[in-house]
């Protein structure tokens, strides 16, 4: 959306990057997980030269083991965090839109999760992605998926805690892809997809009755004292009724019962390869 202003969505993640705990709250949670271990093992077959779009506070950086690594991400302040962990790998701040900051095929692989859903023009990125990559190269990417509507705007909710402002009042954009969307949306750019799908299949039987919980607590919370300690207090309540019921469900070995009746997951993710010059 060519409405979202440049001063605000720079704004939006230096805040987000400075004030917002992201890593250290969504990877304890079920869906964080999930897609932590997803990301895990497919970088672990992974050799070469890396880099890592969007990377944040550098977890999947310090994971990765198959080679040199760089980091890129809009907040300042994100990339300040893991220098102040004294880790050293090359981080650049720039937009995921403009990486004319690295010549051209540097990279043997790229990572680009959770990135895309923020940005205004994701074909720039793809495109910046396909230029920097040897042919030959992969690169994952992960998204949000969606079934009906797609979404463009999304509430600040657990962020204003922690002093967030959005762009919007109190949202900020953030938008999703369907499997074949974000393969097409590649291929377009030169990229050939090689696997597409789903993931976080999970949450869709894990999150039944804790998401009614959730939006009765926020419902009495909107209602009577506004309070952001209880904003916080129920996401976190939310997120470990959730991993519990997961867990409940593995230890009853009832999960394969449970899977086989979800199509798709939350999670969009497309593998991309280079073609070979």
């Amino acid at each position: 959306m060519d409405s979202v202003r440049p001063d605000s969505y720079r704004r939006f993640y230096e805040e987000v990057g400075e004030k917002y705990p992201e890593e250290e709250i969504v990877y304890r949670t079920l869906k964080g997980r999930l897609r932590k271990a997803f990301v895990l093992n497919r970088l672990s077959s992974c050799k070469g030269r890396f880099l890592d779009v969007g990377c944040n506070r550098g977890m999947y950086l310090k994971a990765y083991k198959g080679g040199e690594k760089v980091g890129v991400d809009l907040s300042w302040h994100a990339l300040k965090k893991i220098r102040d962990r004294g880790y050293d790998t090359p981080l650049v701040v720039a937009d995921a839109e403009a990486l004319d900051c690295f010549r051209d095929e540097t990279f043997d692989v790229v990572l680009c999760s959770e990135v895309l859903e923020h940005v205004v023009h994701p074909e720039k990125v793809l495109e910046g992605m396909h230029r920097l990559l040897v042919p030959g190269g992969h690169a994952l990417v992960t998204t949000p998926n969606y079934r009906d509507g797609r979404p463009e705007w999304a509430e600040v909710g657990l962020m204003k805690a922690y002093g967030v402002h959005g762009m919007e009042g109190d949202r900020y954009f953030h938008t999703a892809f369907r499997p074949e969307e974000l393969a097409r949306m590649g291929e377009d750019v030169g990229f050939r997809a090689v696997e597409r799908g789903t993931l976080e299949k999970e949450i869709k039987y894990a999150s039944k009755i804790p998401l009614v919980i959730f939006h009765l607590s926020n419902f009495l919370n909107r209602m009577t004292v506004q309070s952001p300690a209880w904003t916080v207090f129920n996401q976190r309540l939310y997120d470990g009724m959730m991993l519990g019921v997961y867990r409940l469900i593995k230890g009853m070995g009832l999960h394969s019962f449970f899977i086989r009746w979800i199509s798709e997951g939350v999670r969009t993710y497309v593998i991309f390869e280079k073609p070979g010059s």
